[in-house]
């Protein structure tokens, strides 16, 4: 009794130990798989080198056009791929999500995540991310990461990143950092640039270069502000008709010269370039007619400490009689004058003038080479005089 009750204990233990025992190496079965399901098959590029679609979706890259590497993607209206290493062309768009290695032509728009070669469109460019190219646009062109090449529209650029390279447009140029230049023929605007703005309206933000244009606007300028209207907080050198810099020259001068002229002086400019403009009086005596002059002129400006040196080129009409009267003489001057300002806004200046005076009609004018260092040139028409002058005056 005692052995069949072990030979039975002993089966049912063998029968409950393999099921356990059976269990082990199926779990580590079903490991196995797992390892090669974490490198899905769904991710690898598909090379499909030439494709041809209507719209994407209906085309001979599938549904799953995403995954398509093409070199030739032709599309009636559209095409869509995950990379192109070639043309891309269709007559509405081009779609690449990743990487475009060469041509897009679209009559509609043109996008791909990065950009190393060429877009054109006549409606819209966008590299959303690098740029290493150019794009071509009647419309827009909008780079929105790093841009290393150009942009060509009749309508707006936008570099959003960092920029190396071109920007060119009929209407607007945005950039947010170049290192390079801008042309339009309405507005340029740069929050940081190191090159170039040439339009009619240019906006910068720091500037070390130049902007050209009608009217000029920076914050921050080392370089050259040339254009009729120049605003800056800092400039090193704005030239203008008119100029108006933060740490530059707003001032009002007051001189006399060798002519008996009381002046009035009106000098704008930034730290070394300035532009004035001048009116003169000469009350008139016996033997002398009144004599107005008006004048526009362009100057350097050298400080040192306290003191400072200006060169200064002036162009003078000259009326005799009433100001608004019409005149026969004009009167170039060349004048190198030195300053004591103790204060901004008040200086003491005196110096050295070269004048021509040029006089289309016959009446000479009396008193103008008060010590007679002069000569004169006539001749039929024209009467031609120079003499050497001093000025003397204050600035506030």
């Amino acid at each position: 009794m005692k052995l069949q009750v072990s030979v039975c204990a002993g089966v049912m233990a063998a029968m409950v130990s393999f099921p356990v025992g059976a269990e082990q190496p199926a779990a580590e079965v079903a490991q196995a798989p797992a390892v090669e399901v974490s490198q899905p098959v769904s991710a690898r590029d598909v090379h499909i080198p030439f494709s041809i679609s209507l719209l994407p979706g209906i085309s001979t890259n599938g549904f799953e056009s995403g995954r398509v590497v093409n070199n030739i993607s032709v599309g009636v209206l559209a095409t869509h791929a995950g990379r192109v290493d070639g043309i891309a062309m269709a007559m509405v768009g081009n779609w690449v999500d990743r990487e475009l290695r060469g041509v897009a032509w679209a009559m509609g728009a043109n996008y791909a995540g990065q950009v190393q070669g060429t877009q054109m469109a006549l409606g819209v460019n966008v590299a959303g991310g690098s740029l290493k190219g150019w794009q071509t646009a009647v419309g827009v062109n909008v780079a929105a990461g790093e841009m290393v090449g150009a942009q060509f529209a009749v309508g707006v650029n936008v570099a959003a990143g960092k920029s190396w390279g071109m920007q060119a447009a009929t209407g607007l140029n945005i950039a947010e950092e170049l290192r390079g230049v801008q042309f339009s023929s309405g507005l340029n605007i740069a929050s940081n640039l190191r090159g170039a703005q040439f339009s009619l309206l240019n906006v910068g933000g720091d500037v070390s270069g130049a902007q050209v244009g009608l009217v000029n606007v920076g914050q921050k300028v080392k370089g050259l502000q040339l254009g009729l209207i120049n605003v800056a907080g800092e400039a090193d050198s704005s030239i203008g008709l008119l100029s108006f810099v933060g740490n530059g020259q707003q001032h009002v001068q007051a001189w006399g010269s060798e002519m008996a002229m009381a002046n009035v002086a009106l000098k704008l400019g930034g730290r070394h370039m300035h532009t004035l403009f001048t009116v003169g009086l000469r009350p008139e005596r016996e033997g002398r007619h009144r004599l107005w002059s008006a004048g526009l002129g362009l100057g350097g400006h050298i400080p040192v400490g306290p003191f400072f040196v200006d060169v200064d080129a002036l162009a003078h009409s000259l009326h005799t009689g009433g100001f608004v009267e019409p005149t026969g003489h004009l009167l170039a001057q060349l004048r190198l004058v030195a300053g004591w300002q103790p204060f901004r806004h008040f200086a003491i200046f005196g110096g050295l003038t070269a004048n021509t005076l040029v006089s289309f009609v016959d009446e000479e004018l009396q008193g103008v080479d008060r010590f007679g260092l002069g000569a004169v040139y006539d001749s039929e028409r024209v009467r031609v005089q120079t003499w050497p002058g001093l000025i003397a005056g204050i600035q506030i």
